[in-house]
Formats: C-alpha cells, sequence, structure tokens
C-alpha cells in the first residue's frame, strides 16, 4: 500500500495537480482520501453529496490593526489594540499595512493530531507574512500574489500557510500589504476539513467557469455567423469576464509556470479587472443606443469608455492602486448612470424610421427592470471593495455572482431580442412578398396599358396624319384645324414619352451638339416663331442628348407661345457658366394668369385660368423629367413682369 501511495505522489508532482503542493509529511491515509476524491468527482456529481460537511472554523476572535507608516513589527503590533471584526474585513484601497490577530481554538478531539492550515481569501492580495508563536524566529511562511504559486508550500485555489504544532488556544498575526482593494477573509481548519472543502469549491468553480466560457463561445461563434453587433459584444464582454475570472478565483495560480514570473500573473489579474469593466461598459452603452439617450447620458458613458485608457496609461507608469481604485469606482457608478439612461432614454414607443429590422426595441419595464437589478447586485459587490460597507464571506465573490447574474439576465434579453427580430424579419418577408406581388400585378397593368397606349398612338395618329395632309388650305377655319390637330398630336407623343421615362426605357445618348442650332430649329418649328427673339448668339456646345433636348425646349418654348398674352413677344436669353450653359425663357402672363410656383411641375396641374385651353398638364411634368434625365435643373423664376423658366445643363 504505502509503494501504491508513493507512486501516486510521483504522479502528482509530474502531472502539477494540487496534491504534489501538499507537505511530503502529510500521512498515507490522507493522499488515499485524495485519491478517492478524485476518483468520485470523475464518477460524478452524486458521490460530492456525502461531502456536505462545511470547514470547522477555529478561529474564536478576529481583530485588525492599521500601521499607517509599515514601520511596526511584530513586537511593537503585539502590544497595541486591536479593533475586533467578524467575517470578512473590507478597508478598500490603501497604502498603509492591516495588521490581522487570530485567536486559534484547539480543536476537537478527535482532530488534535491533524495539520492546520491558516486559509486566506481573495487570491489578489499582494503581500501577506504570517507570524506564529510557535515557530522559531515567529515566521511561519509568506504568501500573496507576489510570490510564485509554484514555490509555495501549498498550490491551491486560496492562499494557504500550514500551521506548527504548538499550544492551543494561541493568537496568531499577519500582515498584509496590496495595491488592490483589502478585503480579507481567514479561516484556520484541520487537515480534514480542509479536504472536505475543497472539492466542494472546486466544483462551484468549475460551474461557474463552465458557465462563463459557455456564454462568451456563444456570443463570438453566434456573431461569426449572424454579425450581430451586440450579440459579438456581448462575447467579448464574456471573454473578458472569463479571463478575469480564472484569476480571481485562482485558476490561473495552478496553472502558472514555473519559469514565468508572478508579477506577471499579478499584471494580468489588473489588466483584465479593467478590461472587463470597460468592456461591460461599451456592451451597455451600444445596447441602450437604440433607445435614444439623453446627451447627458451619452457623454457620462463616453466618459466612462474614455477612462480605459487614462487608466491603463496609469497602470503602466506604477501607479496600479489608483488605476483599480478608479476601475472599481467605474464598477459602483457604472450602474446607476446605466439605469439613469435607460430611465430617461426619448426612444421608448417610438417606431424606428426606415426598412429593415437593424433596431429591436425591447419593453420599458424589461430594460429598467434589468438595470435595476444590476444596480442591486453591484452595489452589494463593490461597496466592500470600496471599504465603504462590511461585507461576508459571500462578498468575496458578489463580482463573480454579478458576472453571471448579469450574463443570464443578458442572454434571456438577447434571446427575446432574437425573438422579437425574427418576428419583425418574418413580418417583414411577408410584406415583401406582398410588394413583389403588387409590383408583378403593376407591371402587368403597365404592359397593358403600354399596349393600349401603342394601339391608340397608331389607329389615332394615322388618321390625324391623313386629314392634316387632305386638309384645303384656302378652307374656311383650315389653320385652327391644322393647329388642333398639331395639339392632338402633342398629346399623344407627351403621353408616350412619360410612359417611357416612367418605365425607364427612354435612355440619355451622350453626343457633342451646337445649343444655338438644337434652338434654332425649335423656334423655327414654333407655333409663332415671330414672336419669339434670341439673344445674341453664342458658341454654346455641350456634351447631351439631342433628341431629348430638343423636347425639353421645344415644350417650354411651345409653354410660353400658348399661354403669353396674344401678339406680345417671348424672350430667350443664353449665358455661358464655365461648367454649365443657362437658357431663360421670359414671356408675359395671359389670360391664364401666374402660374403656382409650388405646383408648375405637378403632374396634370393646370392652373385655373389655363382650363379654358387646350392641355393635359403634363408638358412641365415632362419637361422636369427629361433634364433630370440629362443631369440638369429645371426651375421657374417669375420675374415682376414675366413668368420665366431657367434651364441649366452641364457642358460635360
Amino acid at each position: 500500500m504505502n509503494e501504491f501511495v508513493m507512486q501516486r505522489r510521483r504522479s502528482y508532482r509530474q502531472n502539477g495537480e494540487i496534491a504534489a503542493y501538499f507537505p511530503d509529511h502529510i500521512s498515507s491515509e490522507t493522499l488515499m482520501r485524495i485519491v478517492d476524491i478524485r476518483s468520485n468527482l470523475v464518477a460524478g456529481l452524486m458521490a460530492l453529496v456525502t461531502l456536505t460537511a462545511s470547514a470547522e472554523d477555529l478561529i474564536s476572535q478576529r481583530s485588525w490593526l492599521e500601521d499607517e507608516g509599515g514601520q511596526q513589527t511584530l513586537e511593537q503590533v503585539s502590544n497595541s489594540s486591536f479593533r475586533p471584526y467578524e467575517g470578512v474585513l473590507s478597508k478598500g484601497f490603501g497604502q498603509s499595512v492591516i495588521w490581522v490577530k487570530l485567536k486559534i481554538d484547539a480543536p476537537a478531539q478527535e482532530q488534535q493530531t491533524e495539520k492546520l492550515f491558516l486559509r486566506l481569501r481573495p487570491v489578489y492580495l499582494d503581500s501577506i507574512e504570517v507570524f506564529d508563536p510557535a515557530v522559531s524566529e515567529n515566521i511561519a511562511g509568506h504568501t500573496g500574489d507576489i510570490f510564485h504559486p509554484g514555490l509555495q508550500p501549498m498550490r491551491g485555489l486560496d492562499f494557504m500557510v500550514p500551521l506548527a504544532d504548538g499550544p492551543l488556544p494561541r493568537d496568531i498575526f499577519f500582515r498584509v500589504i496590496s495595491s488592490s482593494t483589502r478585503q480579507i477573509y481567514a479561516e484556520v481548519v484541520s487537515e480534514k476539513s480542509l479536504l472536505q472543502q475543497m472539492p466542494q469549491q472546486h466544483l462551484l468553480f468549475a460551474l461557474y467557469i463552465g458557465v462563463v466560457s459557455i456564454f462568451a463561445a456563444w456570443g463570438l461563434s453566434y456573431w461569426a455567423f449572424t454579425k450581430d453587433k451586440m450579440v459579438g459584444l456581448f462575447g467579448v464582454k464574456q471573454t473578458a469576464a472569463l479571463v478575469y475570472a480564472l484569476c480571481s478565483l485562482g485558476y490561473m495560480r495552478m496553472w502558472w509556470p514555473l519559469s514565468w514570473p508572478a508579477g506577471w500573473l499579478d499584471q494580468l489579474a489588473s489588466l483584465f479587472s479593467m478590461l472587463a469593466t470597460s468592456s461591460a461598459i461599451y456592451f451597455h452603452y451600444a445596447f441602450l443606443q437604440d433607445y435614444q439617450l439623453r446627451p447627458w447620458a451619452v457623454w457620462v458613458l463616453r466618459g466612462l469608455l474614455f477612462l480605459l485608457p487614462i487608466n491603463l496609461l496609469i497602470f503602466w507608469t506604477g501607479h496600479s492602486m489608483l488605476a483599480l481604485k478608479i476601475n472599481m469606482g467605474s464598477v459602483l457608478l457604472g450602474p446607476f448612470v446605466m439605469l439613469g439612461a435607460a430611465w430617461t432614454a426619448k426612444g421608448w414607443g417610438v417606431e424606428p424610421r426606415g426598412q429593415g429590422v437593424s433596431v429591436i426595441k425591447l419593453p420599458r419595464f424589461l430594460v429598467v427592470g434589468f438595470y435595476s437589478v444590476i444596480v442591486v447586485i453591484l452595489g452589494l459587490a463593490a461597496l466592500p471593495g470600496l471599504g465603504l460597507a462590511r461585507g461576508g464571506e459571500i462578498g468575496l465573490y458578489l463580482v463573480q455572482a454579478h458576472g453571471l447574474a448579469s450574463a443570464l439576465m443578458v442572454v434571456l434579453l438577447l434571446q427575446y431580442r432574437t425573438h422579437l427580430m425574427r418576428k419583425a424579419q418574418f413580418e417583414n418577408q411577408s410584406l415583401l412578398a406582398r410588394t413583389q406581388l403588387q409590383a408583378e400585378q403593376d407591371r402587368r397593368l403597365r404592359d397593358e396599358q403600354e399596349k393600349l397606349l401603342a394601339m391608340l398612338t397608331h389607329e389615332l395618329k394615322t388618321p390625324l396624319a391623313t386629314i392634316y395632309m387632305r386638309l384645303d388650305e384656302q378652307g374656311k377655319n383650315a389653320q385652327a384645324i391644322k393647329r388642333s390637330i398639331r395639339e392632338m398630336n402633342n398629346v399623344i407623343d407627351r403621353c408616350v414619352q412619360i410612359n417611357k421615362v416612367q418605365d425607364q426605357k427612354l435612355q440619355a445618348q451622350m453626343e457633342n451638339v451646337d445649343l444655338i442650332e438644337i434652338l434654332c430649329d425649335v423656334v423655327s418649328s414654333a407655333p409663332t416663331p415671330e414672336r419669339i427673339g434670341l439673344s445674341p448668339n453664342l458658341a454654346l456646345r455641350l456634351r447631351t442628348d439631342r433628341q431629348l433636348l430638343s423636347i425639353v425646349l421645344s415644350n417650354l418654348v411651345e409653354n410660353a407661345c400658348k399661354y403669353s398674352a396674344k401678339e406680345t413677344p417671348i424672350h430667350i436669353e443664353q449665358q455661358d457658366l464655365g461648367g454649365s450653359v443657362q437658357l431663360s425663357i421670359f414671356n408675359l402672363p395671359g389670360r391664364a394668369g401666374w402660374p403656382l410656383e409650388a405646383r408648375v411641375f405637378e403632374k396634370y396641374y393646370r392652373s385655373p385660368g389655363a382650363q379654358g385651353q387646350a392641355g393635359t398638364g403634363l408638358g412641365l411634368f415632362l419637361v422636369r423629367s427629361l433634364v433630370l434625365s440629362l443631369r440638369g435643373h429645371i426651375a421657374y423664376k417669375p420675374t415682376s413682369q414675366h413668368v420665366c423658366f431657367v434651364l441649366t445643363l452641364p457642358k460635360d
């Protein structure tokens, strides 16, 4: 049996497991018990049910003393007055040294032969020096995160120092220095109690690490497939929380290689405490932005985020305590800011503008209730850390409990948000299907209208052309009939052209043209060319579509001829603006009066005074549509006496 135990001891040492760091004087029966516990853990959770006994703490009295200068010796503090406390000592951040005195009672009769251990938490305390009068020179050992965990007499999730055999009851002292918050929980337990409690602690911590790991992996993998920003930020937040949890719960101490400096472990824990805080703040900032935050909330949350680079700069310049204190302040302030931001947000009940499902809003009571719970949990977690309130043993892990609780709630919120997104997506898909069906019906209707228009155009224009050609020039009212035929042809042509524009079948064919030449052709074809005056000809050339420009100018000139006072002049001015050319067409208003500026380019619009004249209200609507196709601009700019339309076209 002894040979088997020695083999297991060597095996554990080679594998770097916890048992390897128990002192060699632990009995063979103890090592066999460890083997049994490991087997039970592998076998399953039910085997742990029998290990429900809690550790028996042998400390009957706890007291503390603050050494402001940090120069007092054990002899000096032994004669000083200590202040009693219970549970966890919470002294916040500070430069002073904390001395703790523990009065140890004798264990039960059956445990008096067992080894006693001083167990200290949390594992981010920098330096702990233990003094025991039962040891020569009173120094029982050193521990803390500035000491390499691989060189400690015992290696586990907590700081543990074996105590020497000696008379009981007796007082022991330990001296604490830390740049982190000085929360201190001390126990003196027997070997049996320690072995009963450690597997349960490992199981609980492993469950916590496992859940946080699952959340981190879910967030990052879900983001990789869906590109959902909020889920991706949640994954990043949980990853930072995972690394910090591994440091703060002691797992990094168990795995830290002997060749790596101990200082790196302390820096890693401090760094990820700040990264975890800032990533959580950024996640909530992004989450709340959809609810139209008030300006004060935006600036305060951005300020909290801006603290990260400042903290990192402070940290790397050697002022780690100040950086961690600012970070703890952010932990305490952040939830209150988020709650106030959610409470005062303007976007509750306001539907997002635009199409799509990019903005999905949760109910107000759900979001505000979530942040209310976060405020309570984080308040309980941060106040003891700042030394503003007393905390029990559970307070050492309230930050982790908050992280787990908030992560669970965030997952529920994100899942509900995903449900709303899918619902909105389904509704949008249904709407899209209905829209596509309506579009198809509209397309078929347009095709039928186009065919009808083409048929009517052919059936109407052919007889009109025949009448026009066979009309007796000397007959009564011949000119009036010809003018009516031309107007009917114009109406038909405009209907065809507008139909092509709306169906996007009228494409501009760009070429270099002479504007004056086109303008002269349009004027010569006008109903009353003798009334139209051109300004002195300029050599104006531009790149445009000749046919479309001719249609635009023809409609503008015809409009001026039709609606101006009879026999009054019409004037066209040309102007070279460098990169563009400008045409201004002036005429005096006739019986139709002045057109309404706000509706002059509206489809089918005709002023009340123009109802007695032939027309459809399509001419200027067609002009504006074609000018847009030519990358130009048309505007109605009347003067005090004249109706004026201004056409601007680019040269290139």
